[in-house]
């Protein structure tokens, strides 16, 4: 089998082939890890990958692109830096094998427009899009550089590399973890018919004019039961 030239999946064409579901014999991303070194550490410089073209690239560009930066800052850095893959290949490849060898002269061009099957996975990546991250420390600054230049030789785009820097970070300092957001919720209150006027509330007033009511009428059952007794005596 001839393989195709890897230029000729670079082109963005047709609609997206993302439908894993519809598709069998899908091979396995070559990406291994998306994220990289330390993330639980605040790091103060940055450095992103920037596509300058719209092309697609494949996962085993984007793997070998992570492979050269994880080298040479695990060798100068340890684990005090953090790379972060921007974007995943959703976008499936699809190749026509040709047959070749003695006797296959007839059919050695293969069928034109042929769908073809599944052999590798790839990002649509547009212009501006960040396509890796990596976070590291000031002493690292000169070394994180040349990584990013090995990475750039790497992919089938022309990128360019974009420094930044975080104003009030204490390096090495572990990121504060994300709180959980709660809410409160009220319970709902009961609808009165279309019409009708809400219920009113009992005054303050007429509650202590309950217990009072009460009291006088205890008063009164005593009054009159000794009045009672007296009238029998005379009798």
């Amino acid at each position: 089998m001839v393989r195709k030239p890897a230029r000729m999946y670079r082109k963005i064409e047709g609609q997206v082939y993302t439908r894993k579901e519809y598709m069998g014999g899908i091979p396995h991303c070559r990406v291994t890890q998306f994220d990289t070194g330390n993330v639980h550490m605040e790091y103060r410089f940055h450095y992103d990958l920037v596509a300058k073209e719209a092309a697609q690239i494949r996962d085993n560009s984007l793997e070998a692109a992570r492979v050269a930066m994880v080298r040479v800052m695990e060798r100068v850095a340890s684990n005090n830096f953090h790379l972060k893959v921007r974007k995943y290949p959703h976008q499936i490849l699809r190749e026509h094998k040709m047959a070749t060898g003695a006797g296959a002269d007839r059919i050695s061009d293969g069928m034109r427009l042929a769908f073809g099957k599944p052999v590798a996975h790839a990002v649509r990546a547009n212009i501006g899009d960040v396509i890796f991250t990596l976070s590291f420390r000031s002493e690292n600054l000169g070394d994180a550089k040349e990584a990013v230049r090995k990475a750039s030789c790497k992919l089938p785009v022309p990128v360019k590399a974009l420094f930044a820097e975080k104003a009030n970070v204490i390096e090495g300092a572990r990121a504060a973890p994300i709180a959980p957001v709660v809410t409160e919720t009220k319970p709902a209150e009961a609808a009165t018919p279309a019409g009708e006027a809400a219920p009113e509330e009992p005054a303050a007033g007429a509650a202590k004019k309950e217990p009072e009511a009460k009291g006088g009428a205890k008063k009164e059952a005593e009054a009159k039961a000794p009045a009672k007794k007296e009238d029998k005596k005379k009798k």
